[in-house]
């Protein structure tokens, strides 16, 4: 229950996690700021008069190739006054979907990640423009969320690639931005940049291009802030709640199954009350049964003492009287074999005396041969019990085989162990029945009462041993301890 309740919440946490904090397809980032700003008309001309400057950016993945996305950067900066666009940015950056970091500079990250501490990153952020490290500030409130505030310092950044109007012109940019991070999602809360950018030729400073400052508007605070709460609540869900239930939802499996398991035993256990309550019902049909077979044998005794003649007439009633004897004995066999529980007399013996016994006691039909072996192993056992088990063994395989066949006993002598097997070449025995064949009272034959191979397990058990058994061929593999345990 431990292990699969830990393996569980382990996988949530590294495949679902990363799968839901990663940038999906559907990644977009809409960012309005307003400030004031100055622009140079011309290469070594003033500044024109302050005016008001309304910015935009805008972020979104364009293209997908596995763990790397493409994002797509916009910055376009408009004069108020004249509705005409004074600077536009346009940047393309390939980042692991999950890292976030570049795929071209994999120490940089291109955006912060969940789980946000109170330290200086070593990023390269879309919005600075440059390679510059961002430097903890401090917290703040923003919309009624704790924020971390970063700041980093940009100089003499070439952004010659902003202002093609002025060819042959580098114009160079000092910044300085600062970020308010809500630190549990990474989110950008706000954001401001102030800047000065220089025309240069020849190395040398020649004018002023651009001198200004823009934050983030109050609407995009708003909205920005709205989506970090969101994305706290589905943060904390992922990473609290739905961890506890998963663990809960696997215990309770578990219990269920527990519970089954334990449920499935119960039934085992009543059912083999039933079938030992069977059995003594069936010792009860059998007195009576064994009652009308002993006054056949009776009667026919009888009859026997009072003909003194012999005859085919005679003969037919020895057969019919071998034959109820012999159903006698089989029955009375199996039962008590099952039912008594005798102590175990442990002595020495040969394991060709062992076969030799129990063959006696068996009508082999002329057309199967069964094979013995050359090897005599000196074994200790219950001698008597072992000739019932191997006995009962080989009948089932004469059964078995139905016609002509072979059945080859083999004997073992091993290091900690005797292993007596048993094989035939009869059809084997169907896969269905393999898991039942030593239940008490389980048969498939028609006047078999389903205790030879319980009673054969029993008294192997006894012996500290097990009996196994396997097709291809059928062979009763019966393994006995040299020490009893």
């Amino acid at each position: 229950m431990l292990v699969s309740t830990v393996v569980v919440v382990t996988i949530w946490f590294a495949i679902y996690i990363p799968e839901s904090q990663k940038i999906h397809k559907d990644f977009q980032i809409y960012l309005e700021q307003e400030g004031k700003d100055q622009i140079a008309d011309k290469v070594g001309g003033n500044l024109s008069q302050q005016f008001e400057l309304r910015e935009s950016l805008i972020q979104k993945v364009t293209s997908i190739d596995g763990d790397y996305v493409t994002i797509s950067s916009i910055v376009s900066g408009i004069n108020q006054d004249t509705e005409k666009e004074v600077f536009h940015s346009e940047q393309s950056y390939n980042v692991n979907a999950y890292s976030l970091a570049y795929k071209d500079m994999p120490g940089k990250q291109f955006w912060f990640k969940p789980g946000v501490q109170k330290q200086n990153y070593d990023f390269l952020h879309p919005l600075i423009f440059a390679d510059a490290p961002l430097v903890y500030q401090g917290t703040d409130v923003i919309d009624g969320l704790d924020v971390y505030v970063f700041q980093s310092e940009t100089h003499n950044v070439d952004i010659s690639y902003t202002f093609p109007q002025y060819a042959n012109t580098k114009i160079l940019s000092n910044t300085n931005s600062t970020f308010w991070i809500e630190p549990i999602t990474g989110d950008l809360v706000k954001f401001e940049k102030s800047w000065k950018d220089y025309q240069v030729q020849d190395n040398k400073p020649i004018a002023v291009n651009e001198n200004g400052w823009k934050a983030t508007t109050d609407y995009s605070i708003f909205i920005l802030s709205q989506t970090a709460k969101s994305q706290i609540d589905n943060y904390n869900y992922n990473s609290k709640i739905m961890p506890i239930l998963l663990a809960s939802l696997t215990v309770g499996i578990n219990l269920i199954l527990i519970f089954r398991d334990k449920l499935k035993k119960s039934n085992e256990t009543v059912l083999k009350t039933e079938k030992m309550t069977a059995i003594g019902n069936l010792s009860a049909r059998m007195s009576h049964d064994l009652r009308n077979t002993l006054t056949v044998i009776k009667s026919e005794v009888s009859l026997l003492s009072l003909q003194g003649s012999k005859g085919e007439d005679l003969d037919n009633r020895v057969q019919r009287l071998m034959r109820a004897i012999d159903k006698m004995d089989y029955q009375i066999g199996g039962v008590l074999d099952f039912v008594r529980e005798r102590p175990l007399k442990i002595t020495r013996f040969s394991s060709n005396m062992l076969i030799q016994h129990a063959l006696e006691n068996i009508t082999v039909p002329d057309d199967i041969k069964i094979v013995t072996p050359e090897q005599d192993v000196s074994m200790s056992g219950d001698f008597v019990k072992l000739e019932i088990v191997l006995s009962n063994i080989i009948i089932n395989a004469i059964q078995a085989i139905e016609n002509s066949g072979k059945i080859t006993i083999s004997v073992e002598d091993k290091p900690d162990t005797f292993v007596i097997s048993v094989s035939d070449s009869g059809p084997g025995i169907p896969g269905k029945y393999m898991d039942k064949i030593f239940e008490p009272l389980f048969t498939t034959k028609q006047r078999g009462t389903g205790l030879g191979l319980a009673s054969c397990n029993i008294i192997v058990k006894s012996h500290g041993g097990k009996i196994l058994v396997q097709n291809n061929p059928t062979t009763f593999t019966i393994v006995l301890p040299k020490t009893k345990s």
